[in-house]
Formats: C-alpha cells, sequence, structure tokens
C-alpha cells in the first residue's frame, strides 16, 4: 500500500516544493532522503517506508499568500456558517470513506496502537467535523444586537446610540501540529479555523508528514476553494515563515511549551495572536474511598495511552498515604499485562517511541529520577526480544518526592510516579506545585469532595473518576506554562474571530 507523496498542497493544487532559498541552505539535512525528500520512518521497525517532500520556507510564503487571496479575494470570505458547515460535513464524510487506510497509516507512521489509532485519532476527528457543522455552528452568533444606551456624542451633546457587535474571521490562520496525533490535531484545528471563516496553512511535524498530506486529499476531494487550506511540509525553517508572515494573522501551536515560547516570540515581531496547546505534567488525585481498582486501571491508562506521548496523560498519581501501599500492589499487578509489541497486531497495547532520539531522551530522564533518589518499581528499560523499532517498557516511579525530576518533568513517554499525600489540602498543594496545568483528575466516592477538590486545582481540565472525558464542546486548554487559550467547539471558533463594534444614533 504506497504512501509516499512528493508534493505539496498549494492553492488547491498539488506542486512540486520550489527548492532552497539561502535560509533553507543551512537547515540540518539529517532525516532527508537523497533530493532533499523526507524520509518517514515505521517506529516499530526503524526502517523507511515512505517518503514526503521537503517544503522550504518560499513553499511557506507561497502558501501564505494563496490563503491571504483566497480570505481577501476568494469565495470563502463570502461564505455563510451554512455553507462552512456543509464543506466540513463533506469532510467527515470523506474520512470515513478512506478509514481504514487512514488508521493504517497512523499505526504505521505513528506507531499507535491500531485499536487505539482507530478510536482515539479517527473517531474524535469525524465527530468533532460533525460535531461543529451540525451543532455549534448553527446556533453560534456571529453578531449580537447592542439595545439602545445613552452616552456622549464627539460634539459633546448627549446622544442616544445602539449598534451590533459583529465577530468576523481574523484572517490567515498558520496551523502547526506534532508528531503525537498529527491527523486529528490537523483535523481539529481546521474545523475550528474553517467554521470560523478563516483560510489556513498546515504545518505537520517532518517526523509524521504523511497523515497531513493524505489529509489534504480529502480536502481536495471534499471541494474546498483553493488556497483556503494549504499543506506544507519541512521544518524549523517553514514554521518559522508561518509564525512571523506579515500576511499571517493567527498562529495554532501545538507542542511542548520550549518551542511554544519560540512560538510565541516569533509572533510577538508582528503581534500575531497565538493560540499555544502546550505541554503537561498533569496530577490524578486517588483519594482513600476511591474505586482503587479503577485508579488502577487509569494509571496504567495513562502511563501507556498514545505511547505515553500526550501531553493531558496523567503521569503523576497523587494517592492518600493509608492506601498508597495498596494503589501500588493493583497497579504492579496490572503492568504485567500490557502488551509491548507490533502496533499493527491489535493485541498490542503499548507501541513504540516516535523516534530513536526520544527513547534516548526518555532514558536519560529515567536515569536521572533514578540518580535523585525516585524507584522504579517496574520497567525502567528496552523490553527483551525488540531488537527493531523505538520500543521502551512502561515504567513506574515509586519514593517519589514533588521536587524530583520525574514528578516536575514532562517526559512524553510511558512513564509515571506515585506520590502520597495526607489530606486534601496536602493534595491541592502538590496538583498545584508544578508549572505546567493542562489536566488533572479527582478519584473519590464523595462527589461533593471531588467538586471541591476539582474548583481549586489550577488547570484548565479536571476529570472526576477519570482521566479525560472528550466532549467536542467542551474548552480544552492551560493554565500557566500549558499554554494560551482554548480549543474545542464554540470556545474553538471564537479563537480565529475578531470582534467589531458598529454603532448608529438613534431617536
Amino acid at each position: 500500500m504506497p504512501y509516499s507523496f512528493d508534493k505539496l498542497f498549494i492553492d488547491g493544487r498539488w506542486v512540486d516544493s520550489r527548492g532552497d532559498s539561502s535560509a533553507d541552505a543551512a537547515r540540518d539535512s539529517a532525516g532527508t532522503a537523497d533530493g532533499g525528500a523526507l524520509e518517514v520512518l515505521n517506529p516499530a521497525t526503524g526502517l523507511t517506508f515512505a517518503t514526503a517532500p521537503m517544503g522550504t520556507r518560499a513553499d511557506a510564503a507561497a502558501a501564505v499568500l494563496a490563503a491571504r487571496r483566497a480570505f481577501d479575494e476568494g469565495p470563502w470570505g463570502r461564505t455563510t456558517p451554512r455553507d462552512r458547515a456543509a464543506y466540513l460535513l463533506r469532510l467527515a464524510e470523506a474520512i470515513e470513506a478512506r478509514r481504514e487506510r487512514l488508521t493504517d497509516l497512523v499505526v504505521r507512521e505513528g506507531g499507535f496502537p491500531i485499536a487505539f489509532a482507530d478510536r482515539v485519532h479517527l473517531q474524535t476527528s469525524i465527530d468533532t467535523l460533525r460535531d461543529v457543522a451540525e451543532r455549534v455552528l448553527p446556533g453560534f452568533a456571529f453578531q449580537q444586537p447592542l439595545n439602545p444606551h445613552f452616552g456622549m456624542a464627539m460634539t459633546g451633546a448627549t446622544q442616544a446610540t445602539q449598534g451590533i457587535v459583529a465577530r468576523e474571521p481574523i484572517g490567515v490562520a498558520s496551523l502547526i501540529v506534532p508528531f503525537n496525533a498529527p491527523f486529528a490535531l490537523a483535523v481539529h484545528k481546521l474545523a475550528w479555523a474553517l467554521a470560523a471563516g478563516c483560510t489556513t496553512v498546515v504545518k505537520p511535524s517532518p517526523y509524521t508528514p504523511l497523515q497531513v498530506l493524505t489529509l489534504g486529499e480529502l480536502i481536495d476531494e471534499a471541494g474546498f476553494p483553493p488556497g483556503v487550506v494549504n499543506i506544507v511540509t519541512g521544518k524549523d525553517d517553514v514554521a518559522i515563515e508561518l509564525t512571523t508572515h506579515s500576511a499571517v494573522d493567527i498562529v495554532s501551536f501545538t507542542g511542548s511549551d520550549i518551542v511554544g515560547r519560540k512560538v510565541m516570540a516569533q509572533a510577538s515581531g508582528t503581534l500575531k495572536k497565538t493560540v499555544l496547546e502546550l505541554g503537561g505534567k498533569s496530577a490524578g488525585i486517588v483519594f482513600a474511598d476511591a474505586d482503587l481498582d479503577l485508579a488502577a486501571v487509569e494509571v496504567v491508562g495513562n502511563m501507556i495511552g498514545n505511547c505515553g506521548q500526550g501531553c493531558l496523560l496523567l503521569t503523576r498519581t497523587l494517592v492518600e498515604d493509608r492506601v498508597h501501599d495498596e494503589l501500588v500492589d493493583k497497579v504492579l499487578t496490572l503492568l504485567p499485562s500490557v502488551a509491548i509489541g507490533d502496533p499493527a497486531d491489535p493485541s498490542s497495547t503499548l507501541g513504540p517511541l516516535i523516534r530513536d532520539t526520544e527513547r534516548l531522551r526518555v532514558e536519560h530522564m529515567i536515569r536521572q529520577g533514578e540518580a535523585e533518589g525516585a524507584k522504579i518499581a517496574w520497567g525502567g528499560r528496552r523490553p527483551a526480544g525488540l531488537d527493531q523499532g523505538f520500543f521502551l517498557e512502561p515504567t513506574l516511579f515509586v519514593e517519589v518526592d514533588n521536587t524530583m525530576s520525574v514528578a516536575r518533568k514532562e517526559f512524553f513517554g510511558p512513564v509515571g510516579a506515585i506520590i502520597p499525600f495526607h489530606g486534601a489540602d496536602e493534595a491541592v498543594s502538590l496538583a498545584n506545585d508544578s508549572d505546567f496545568g493542562l489536566n488533572a483528575g479527582v478519584f473519590t466516592a464523595d462527589f461533593g469532595r471531588a467538586l471541591a477538590v476539582a474548583r481549586r486545582i489550577r488547570s484548565g481540565n479536571v476529570n472526576i473518576n477519570s482521566s479525560f472525558g472528550f466532549n467536542p464542546d467542551a474548552p480544552f486548554g492551560g493554565y500557566k506554562q500549558s499554554g494560551l487559550g482554548r480549543e474545542g467547539g464554540s470556545y474553538g471558533i471564537a479563537e480565529f474571530l475578531e470582534e467589531k463594534f458598529i454603532s448608529w444614533p438613534v431617536g
């Protein structure tokens, strides 16, 4: 089943890269094939299985200008919300029609277990497009009338005025997506940007270009006007063009907090709006009255979910001290059942990390945790018998203090830590003692206490007796260094809008 691409999707056409510019020529050539193409590895084997074009800053600039024309001069700026909803539904249908092939690609390119890839990466993409088209857009108020108000006119006279607040698309949006969910995140960002009426340029990670390029084929099939969605692959230089170009109005980025700060700094030169969904070191709080069997399943699920490469995973488990040992025992009972192996095998529950560089980074952090005094209760090594690919055992740390690196740094691998607490106040203090604030969980039989604790946690998302409740209508985003802005439903659309007050005298 061939997956290679040799062209970029710009202005409604599949085109060759414009080639190197002076800035592009200085790029690191690692990970490229002859002729400047990106080599795409299967992380389960470590072998190249496809290639993709290497976009350049010139390509990114061309894509931005195509999006600018489509917004300023093309038909997209004159579409109604109903029109845009119809396009989103056609895209959802196109994804559904190719779902089997797309799932296979998510597994090959990303290394995610096949059942997880289909259920999380593909189904949530379809659900989001349909939800925005069928429920959010029809009820979204793009203008709000204001009642007459007596105020001072420029002449100094008292005058009654009324008007409307018009909510209009902000313009051209750069959408930069990471390797840990490239298809789903590209679809989600497009759903909100396109629903708002923006035109877009999408840049995937150089590790995972194929899923987003395939999305370009589906955009083409769905009949979007030229320039409304453009897709440019490449490395950091392409991202810099998309965050600094004067014709870009908003940048929506998902990735690490380190890169997020760079994106924000680059966008500041032209005062672009930025929406940043960044890292996490999320805490799950387990009280003594919680269902410990459920809590243990959640601990393991958050260690291995998305191969541990997820910003919203609850990687710190805070457990009430009197049930600490019991929960640890239950987790250790479950970990041997984690099936590490070929993600295309339906029985596998944990696939590889995306690249060997990522595995080496996580292994270094594990060794650092040991050196600081944390104890590995399970895992910590490369699994026996899996000599190919970038696999790593699920790793559980105990005897952890919240000041240790294993409790403070985002591993982005299958690693979890269990930390005891005494009383709700300490639990909240430990949960909030973090640079991040993306997600959290509270596990208890007392709903009133759960709600009270949830209100005190400094996090954009808090779940009661679960790790994450996907709701396409809900806002998703972080506090502190977990990001700026919100994605999801009407909140996601609002990020891509400007508000304009139009007034006139009455009476």
